[in-house]
């Protein structure tokens, strides 16, 4: 669509809007939970063993070059993971992995007990631990990371794709794991 010549200029010299007040956490927790968003799980590979959690912060970011990525609360052992490792699996859920998820999502847990019942496979060439039964794993380097409030933003490029099972995608809404539901 191309711009009217018939359009003024933008004068971006005109005086300044005065800043907003912030919105309070809650608030905009609220209203995100309006919104459905993919939950993944991430897996990286660390010295003292794999670590993983639960993601509801997914997005592909580009095509060219393929670039995904997500948020992560800073004070997390996987935070800390991601600080050290130059790889990371994100693990595609299907609506029946909403148990996965759940488990994964518990923030103390140690290595051992994150993957001990989990169907999971390790490589000895440090990449990072593949969950085994989700409908695919987005293997990634890490190209870059940002500070954002209490998170950080991780963007990884996407050097590989094992898909998986056919199935349903998970998503978290309305404070619950969800399926999809009727084409509208």
């Amino acid at each position: 669509m191309a711009l009217s010549p018939d359009l003024p200029p933008v004068d971006f010299q005109a005086e300044p809007v005065p800043e907003e007040p912030a919105v309070e956490g809650e608030a905009l927790r609220e209203a995100m939970r309006r919104i459905a968003s993919p939950v993944v799980i991430v897996t990286v590979e660390t010295p003292e063993g794999p670590r993983g959690a639960t993601i509801g912060s997914f997005t592909s970011v580009s095509l060219e070059p393929p670039l995904v990525s997500f948020n992560v609360t800073r004070e997390t052992q996987l935070h800390q993971a991601l600080n050290h490792a130059d790889r990371f699996a994100v693990h595609l859920l299907a609506a029946e992995h909403a148990d996965l998820a759940t488990h994964f999502a518990l923030p103390d847990l140690s290595s051992a007990a994150q993957f001990d019942s989990v169907e999971h496979a390790r490589f000895a060439d440090g990449r990072a631990p593949h969950v085994a039964g989700t409908l695919g794993i987005l293997l990634c380097r890490t190209e870059s990371r940002f500070a954002a409030g209490d998170h950080s933003i991780f963007v990884g490029r996407v050097n590989g794709v094992e898909v998986g099972l056919d199935g349903t995608p998970l998503l978290y809404y309305a404070r619950s794991y969800r399926d999809v539901g009727e084409e509208v």
